[in-house]
């Protein structure tokens, strides 16, 4: 499968937005609206999840055994790093207590809540990947199901766990937050485009267009959705995703290399960020006129020294020569399908 500029472009600005989030929260600037490139992270997902697999002979376990490699190295290094310099200088890092049950249960992507009484993993971003990790079983366990049911069934079982978020309202706890369903949405989506369905240019553009609006109305209004995020967020995630996609469907969209190589680098990006951004913030404080825009650069840089000799090396090394037909994860080889997580 050939490298779909538009899904790179897009992680690109998710990673960066996030990044750009947790950066301008330090420096105590409002900019809530950047932690809704999570939600285009998702849509993504279910995305190429579908796109990749859709008309594949798909094993699970070899479906499960591709998404471990994508997702478990990074995350783990980082984590172990991070519990590891926790228990070393615990001065510093005061909000991480790596406590054995804490730290193993965030390896196993399993939500629970951390010492302090929060639902998130020893690397906060990670509460994201767990979710991921919910939708691969879910995903892989209907692989299992023959394909003219495979997406009704899909369908069915995501509608209930998103759905059944409303009655278990806290934010962030698995199974109880309707962000699920994003998945379902990029699913969908993907579907379409495999039957044939596309706006076409012009109109992508200007889907992709109202997306972006929609963000920035979301943003000057300054309401707290909680629940209603896979509506608020999630709906302006998916219109970018269908804008994009289908303006690279009818061949008009530009290959822009340094767009391109961040995307490749956007699940380094995520991951690293907050150790980047917290360790600058911490070193020479906030206060400068220059922390926001040096510490999104360095963040930048170090997603993409960890992408390109950590995460991609050993992704490739543990994937071995067999065709990658089950992950949507891009590189800028096009040699290799691709994914990430988030």
């Amino acid at each position: 499968m050939p490298t779909l500029l538009s899904v790179q472009y897009l992680r690109a600005l998710a990673a960066f937005a996030v990044a750009a989030f947790h950066t301008l929260q330090w420096a105590r600037i409002d900019f809530d609206i950047g932690a809704a490139g999570v939600d285009v992270f998702f849509v993504i997902s279910g995305f190429i999840m579908w796109r990749t697999t859709e008309g594949r002979e798909t094993r699970p376990l070899e479906f499960l055994r591709r998404r471990a490699i994508r997702i478990v190295p990074l995350y783990w290094t980082v984590t172990l790093g991070l519990a590891a310099a926790a228990l070393l200088w615990p001065a510093r890092f005061t909000d991480v207590q790596p406590t054995w049950d804490h730290v193993l249960q965030s390896l196993a992507f399993i939500q629970h809540r951390n010492p302090a009484g929060l639902p998130f993993p020893i690397l906060a971003p990670g509460w994201t990947l767990n979710y991921e990790a919910v939708f691969y079983l879910i995903f892989a366990a209907c692989l299992l199901i023959p394909r003219a049911s495979r997406l009704l069934v899909l369908t069915c079982v995501l509608m209930a766990l998103g759905f059944g978020g409303f009655f278990h309202p806290p934010a962030y706890e698995m199974l109880a937050n309707p962000m699920i369903l994003e998945f379902l949405a990029g699913v969908l989506w993907a579907k379409a485009m495999n039957t044939g369905v596309s706006p076409g240019r012009g109109a992508g553009w200007a889907i992709f267009g109202a997306g972006l609006a929609w963000y920035i109305t979301m943003y000057f209004t300054q309401a707290e959705w909680d629940l209603w995020r896979p509506l608020f967020w999630g709906f302006p995630a998916l219109l970018l995703v269908i804008g994009l996609t289908s303006v690279e469907a009818d061949g008009g969209l530009l290959d822009l290399a340094p767009l391109r190589t961040l995307g490749d680098a956007s699940y380094s990006l995520y991951l690293t960020h907050p150790l980047v951004i917290g360790a600058m913030a911490v070193s020479f404080g906030v206060w400068h006129v220059w922390f926001v825009p040096v510490a999104l650069g360095l963040a930048c840089a170090v997603g993409w020294l960890s992408w390109r000799f950590f995460e991609r090396p050993i992704t490739d090394r543990l994937k071995g020569p067999l065709p990658d037909a089950t992950s949507p994860d891009h590189t800028d080889s096009q040699r290799r399908a691709s994914d990430t997580a988030n």
